[in-house]
C-alpha cells in the first residue's frame, strides 16, 4: 500500500543509510561499496540531510570504508566528499559527536597519499572554503597562497 511521500522520505533516507552503514560494517564489502557507482555519492548526499542521525549514519558508513586502505584515493577524489566532510565539521548545529567521526574520516582520506594530479583543484576549491571559515572564526590566521609554476595550464592538470 502506498504512504504519503512526505511520510515515507525521512524513515526511507534513514532505512537506506542504516543498510549502507551495516553493509559497510563488514570489511568483504567494502571495496564493493566504494567501487559501486551510486554508493558514494549517495552517502555524500546524505552527509547533507536535515536529519541527524542520517547524518551520522553516513559518516560511520564512510569511516568503516575509509578502513579499507585501497578505498582512500577513490573516496578522497569523489566529488564534493572533502567539501560535505568539511561542512559537517563547521555547522555549528552538528553534534559534538558527529563532528568527531567527520573529523576522524577527513583526516583520514586527507592523509592518503596525494598522488594524482586531480587532487590539486579539489584542494584549491577546499582552500578558498577554508580560508572563509577561517577569516570569520580566527582573526589572527595568517593566509598564505602559494602560486605553483606549471599548476595553472590545463594540459599538465
Amino acid at each position: 500500500e502506498k504512504m504519503n511521500s512526505a511520510m515515507s522520505e525521512e524513515p526511507d533516507a534513514l532505512s537506506v543509510v542504516n543498510q549502507l552503514r551495516d553493509l559497510a560494517a563488514d570489511p568483504l564489502n567494502r571495496r564493493a561499496i566504494v567501487q559501486d557507482q551510486g554508493c558514494l555519492p549517495g552517502l555524500i548526499l546524505f552527509l547533507d540531510h536535515p536529519n541527524p542521525q542520517v547524518v551520522h549514519s553516513a559518516l560511520l558508513a564512510l569511516r568503516y570504508l575509509a578502513e579499507c586502505r585501497v578505498n582512500r584515493e577513490k573516496m578522497k577524489s569523489e566529488l564534493g566528499m572533502m567539501l560535505s566532510l568539511q561542512n559537517v565539521i563547521q555547522k555549528t548545529t552538528t553534534p559534538g559527536e558527529t563532528k568527531l567521526l567527520a573529523s576522524e574520516v577527513y583526516d583520514i582520506l586527507q592523509s592518503s597519499n596525494m598522488s594524482d594530479m586531480d587532487n590539486v583543484n579539489e584542494m584549491n576549491y577546499r582552500r578558498r572554503k577554508a580560508q572563509f571559515f577561517l577569516g570569520s572564526t580566527n582573526k589572527r590566521a595568517k593566509t598564505v597562497v602559494l602560486h605553483i609554476d606549471g599548476l595553472d595550464d590545463s594540459v599538465r592538470k
